[in-house]
């Protein structure tokens, strides 16, 4: 699998691009925020429950693990046009 690059834009507006210029849409707001969370601490692993509670701690344990489960897969669609996704995901972490 090669390594495609990715630019993130955390700063004013939220932005996400591969390395050629071509945008990538990701509208969630809660996808935007696992995303940028994960990518402030790049190869660090972040249990589900950590993750979960940190954006969805509105929600009881189980709606807000499935919130997570769903927030990943609308996360690596996204990020389907770079062709690798840069998230791992076992049954307890995440990291990017």
């Amino acid at each position: 699998m090669g390594v495609v690059a990715v630019e993130i834009t955390l700063f004013g507006d939220f932005g996400l691009k591969l390395a050629t210029g071509q945008d990538i849409d990701l509208p969630g707001q809660k996808d935007r925020a696992l995303l940028a969370f994960l990518a402030l601490s790049p190869g660090t692993n972040h249990t589900r429950d950590k993750l979960a509670n940190l954006l969805w701690c509105d929600r009881g344990d189980q709606q807000a693990r499935d919130s997570l489960k769903h927030a990943l897969t609308r996360v690596r669609h996204g990020l389907q046009a770079s062709a690798a996704s840069p998230i791992v995901a076992d049954r307890r972490t995440v990291k990017l």
